[in-house]
């Protein structure tokens, strides 16, 4: 794919992004918020803990399943067939980097570490989305607002950073939300009756063993 279409696109945001929204604040924040997102960690965890609550175990469930495919489609496929090298690799855009101490090797030292996988899409924006439109799919809202802002928030972090370019974000989102979609239709609602019925119903059995309180299911 020649991604020259986008140059002019991502070249003027990350732009503005460096005059308009740079701050010494930002600067401590968002490399703690993009670690949130690498190897999609928070988004396991909390998947996890959501197959222990009755009322919220489909969206465990879809969560489960999107990441799932995330990992396969978005970092075992689609990386490897566009194979776009990172904006700190890229020539035209040194003159974005200037502002940074060089290496050894002359890359530029960010505020994180220098990925080396390819840049298309965004792994962690991708990640990210299909947690949170996992659970927004399931209609939990409660969970599915404060996910989606720390989706933003993360696939946002990835170009304030400067190692993604800002439509490795756009498309990342779009197929996080893609992966999800995938998830509930094709698979969750096929998987989640018998993983209720045979782990489910177990654990909640257990739980009202253990604690004497049930909890309605979703």
């Amino acid at each position: 794919m020649d991604f020259s279409v986008f140059s002019n696109f991502d070249f003027s945001v990350f732009q503005w992004i460096q005059e308009h929204v740079w701050c010494a604040f930002l600067d401590a924040v968002m490399p703690v918020i993009t670690v949130l997102g690498e190897g999609g960690w928070v988004w396991i965890v909390i998947a996890v803990l959501l197959l222990f609550m009755p009322k919220y175990r489909k969206a465990g469930v879809t969560m489960a399943f999107a990441l799932i495919l995330m990992l396969i489609l978005n970092d075992g496929i689609l990386k490897n067939i566009f194979a776009r090298p990172r904006p700190f690799n890229f020539e035209p855009f040194e003159a974005l980097y200037q502002s940074f101490a060089a290496d050894a090797n002359g890359k530029p030292e960010l505020l994180v570490s220098l990925p080396s996988s390819f840049s298309f899409p965004s792994g962690h924006t991708s990640s990210s989305f299909a947690a949170a439109a996992a659970i927004l799919i399931n209609k939990k809202w409660k969970a599915g607002i404060p996910a989606l802002i720390l989706a933003v928030l993360i696939g946002f972090s990835r170009s304030y950073l400067m190692v993604h370019y800002p439509t490795d974000v756009l498309f990342g989102a779009l197929m996080g939300i893609v992966y999800a979609l995938l998830a509930y239709f094709l698979i969750a609602r096929f998987v989640y009756p018998p993983f209720d019925k045979h782990v489910g119903q177990k654990v909640d059995a257990w739980r009202l063993k253990k604690f004497g309180k049930k909890e309605k299911a979703a």
